[in-house]
């Protein structure tokens, strides 16, 4: 009996051995996403410099650096501090005090969107390994390797890389989470996956209303009933609220009254809503140009290329006696009435013109100008492939993962329509939609390979071939 059981012993040991053992495709696979992440980390060091625009939002990002650096007071609150934190950490690092703002910029800044880059690629592949196999995942990082608008990101100011990191680490830690959920303390995970997306949030507030989306989504998975539902989500969404108290307690504090991560959503929501300017900020600007003009000579011209200031001043001045905060929002509020309400489907149609847009026009990699590195075909092939993968795969297999990152774009995509949405806000969307639509597209093909083999199978009894092309891909995941 003793032998018997000794031998049974060593042969659990050996199987479990043997999965750990990678494949031959594996090892295939991984040294190829090695090469693949080693080419896009060389694309993007080599776009660093290469920056000959600044934005508005670059300036926030640096002013707000400079002020974490000489322990002041943050400079605005209208951009999250997540990116300004890590611009100042890369500063100090590199043994300087303070972050230059200029164009053809090669400092500390584009060195840490560098190392978010290379980190993205890795996650991206490690998504789509988790989710449909190592092909998935060699797919998956060849698409983000040379996506351009993601390489040349890497030279600039903004949060796009950061954003595009904290959203695709925010639904891995998720799905991870799931797979804990029968744990004794599937809690702990449900929390650490919380304050993932906390940090996201941190890094780009638009991924908030992707929190609430997840966090439904972890409530009902299995059907649990509503109490272990609520649970689950009162346990995500706490954990998030916790990592986010202490930058409110600071911004709420500082302004005087309640920062919800971000001030700029008042601003934003005018231009985003206000009908005869398309919803976007340049044509608002021309359309209410001559108004500024009006009361603000010195500000007549190509004033957008400065600064959005003298559109704010204007509508301070069409309400004399309210605060600037307070004229902003009676400002939204009559949009609201005059074009949500009055005009609804004029303002639907104008929603929907800038969901489209928002996915269908690549970012030029400038600040509102076109850019010859970046590839309109390029963005148009890869994201609709993605699209296909990642919709088809999510209708067809009821992936969970899939489901949850479809929902998470359309939530957060569908958001920015109401506020200053542009094409540049589909960069930190791409890692996610890249990764989970490699997989879906791996899954989609797979799915459809074994309905073909199954009817082969049925009208002619050979056996099915499916497994020679997926099945040892997917037995060791």
């Amino acid at each position: 009996m003793g032998r018997v059981g000794r031998t049974r012993d060593e042969f659990l040991r050996v199987q479990g051995m043997s999965r750990l053992a990678p494949t031959a495709t594996q090892r295939i696979a991984l040294g190829l996403i090695l090469a693949i992440v080693l080419v896009g980390g060389v694309l993007r060091a080599e776009a660093i410099g290469g920056n000959t625009h600044l934005s508005a939002d670059e300036n926030g990002y640096v002013g707000n650096t400079n002020r974490i650096l000489a322990h002041e007071r943050y400079a605005t609150f209208k951009w999250p501090p997540g990116t300004s934190l890590a611009f100042a950490v890369a500063t100090r690092l590199s043994g300087h005090r303070s972050l230059r703002l200029t164009e053809h910029a090669s400092g500390p800044a584009q060195y840490m969107q560098l190392l978010a880059g290379v980190l993205t690629l890795l996650l991206m592949a490690a998504v789509a390994w988790w989710a449909a196999g190592p092909w998935a995942a060699v797919l998956a990082v060849a698409l983000g390797a040379t996506y351009w608008p993601l390489v040349v990101a890497t030279r600039t100011f903004l949060s796009e890389p950061m954003g595009g990191l904290a959203l695709l680490a925010t639904v891995a830690a998720a799905v991870l989470a799931r797979s804990r959920l029968q744990d004794q303390r599937w809690w702990l995970a449900l929390a650490a996956a919380g304050v993932v997306g906390g940090l996201a949030c941190l890094t780009r507030g638009d991924i908030v209303v992707g929190m609430l989306v997840i966090a439904l989504a972890l409530a009902l998975s299995g059907r649990p009933g509503w109490r272990v539902g609520a649970l689950r989500a009162g346990v995500y969404l706490g954990a998030i609220v916790l990592t986010l108290s202490p930058w409110l307690v600071y911004a709420s504090g500082k302004q005087g009254h309640f920062v919800p991560i971000t001030n700029a959503g008042p601003d934003a929501f005018f231009i985003g809503s206000y009908l005869p300017g398309k919803g976007a900020l340049v044509p608002t600007e021309e359309k209410l140009a001559p108004e500024v003009c009006k009361h603000f000579p010195e500000h007549c011209g190509r004033y957008w290329q400065q600064s959005a200031a003298p559109l704010f001043d204007l509508i301070h001045a069409r309400y004399p006696g309210k605060s600037a905060e307070a004229a902003v929002r009676e400002a939204d509020l009559e949009n609201v009435r005059k074009y949500a309400l009055g005009q609804p489907f004029a303002f639907a149609g104008m929603l929907g013109g800038k969901f489209w847009k928002m996915w269908e026009t690549v970012w030029s990699g400038g600040n509102g100008t076109y850019n010859p590195s970046t590839s309109q075909l390029q963005h148009t092939l890869y994201v609709l492939l993605a699209w296909i993968g990642l919709l088809g795969g999510a209708l067809l297999t009821r992936r969970w993962e899939l489901i949850v990152a479809t929902a998470t774009l359309f939530a957060i995509a569908g958001l920015a329509t109401l506020f200053n949405d542009q094409p540049r806000y589909n960069v930190s969307l791409m890692p996610l939609l890249l990764a989970y639509g490699s997989a879906g597209l791996w899954l989609l093909g797979e799915w459809i390979l074994k309905r073909r083999d199954r009817r082969t199978h049925d009208e002619t009894g050979s056996r099915p071939t499916t497994g020679l092309l997926f099945g040892q891909a997917r037995a060791n995941v």
